[in-house]
């Protein structure tokens, strides 16, 4: 994927259609390979949107567009956008209803595109607040990012934050409780998501790949709490146990 600057490229039917409904003020041009151009009705809605925010829409040949993504299932069509969308912490706490129990989810260091993605998949259909990351050693958002969230980036705010533990201690400072999703070695019972009561407003620090959440994040977090596994297995994908971690959150405010 080629980027110039602060833009860059999405592709794919679904995300470009969340750009335009979302944010067409995001988008600077669309591409359609010309071959989709041809088709009758080919992209007819994506190409209204497109028509009413006065958005340009070029035909490129297939090879064009790989130029532009690479090898990837475009599905035909690509958009170019600004800038990545990030909120500043303080402008996304503002917004924050604490009354209504709301739940975050804290990213050390999650490096892969595809995980990022999959994890703002999962937080939108459940309906979490926001997802902070770190400016540092962070998947950033991007067209890979896009495609694996399936267009769910539009409807999670993601916050971006210097300093995760300096977060941490202003989250807890407005009334949120912090469990770092890891096991805990020196517990003599290890406490699960199926102990802990999520009763007020909650953030989960998910780890990063391979090392998990940070010894310092750790300390910082008021809880550290497992998921329960059997037949000897020790961890899961982190998007796969984020999923897990913010079903168990949410069938708890069922209850």
């Amino acid at each position: 994927m080629k980027i110039k600057g602060t833009t860059f490229y999405i592709y794919g039917k679904k995300p470009v259609e969340e750009q335009l409904m979302r944010n067409p003020d995001n988008v600077m041009r669309v591409f359609i390979s010309d071959k989709m151009a041809k088709k009758d009705g080919g992209f007819q809605e994506l190409r209204n949107f497109a028509k009413e925010h006065r958005i340009p829409i070029n035909p490129v040949t297939k090879a064009k567009i790989q130029d532009y993504v690479g090898d990837v299932n475009d599905q035909g069509v690509i958009a170019l956008l600004k800038r990545a969308e990030y909120l500043e912490f303080d402008e996304w706490l503002n917004e924050i209803d604490l009354d209504a129990m709301p739940c975050v989810l804290i990213l050390d260091h999650i490096e892969d595109t595809h995980n990022f993605g999959a994890i703002l998949r999962t937080a939108a259909a459940v309906g979490i607040a926001g997802v902070i990351v770190s400016k540092d050693r962070q998947a950033p958002i991007n067209g890979v990012v896009y495609k694996t969230s399936a267009g769910a980036l539009t409807n999670v705010p993601v916050v971006r934050v210097s300093n995760i533990n300096q977060t941490i201690a202003r989250l807890q400072e407005n009334k949120f409780w912090i469990s770092a999703v890891d096991i805990d070695e020196n517990a003599r019972k290890p406490l699960t998501i199926w102990d802990q009561k999520f009763d007020t407003p909650t953030a989960f620090v998910m780890g990063g790949e391979g090392k998990g959440v940070s010894e310092k994040t750790r300390e910082h977090a008021d809880f550290i709490v497992s998921i329960p596994m059997e037949n000897m297995v020790e961890s899961l994908n982190v998007s796969v146990a984020a999923a897990v971690v913010m079903y168990e959150w949410k069938r708890q405010q069922l209850l």
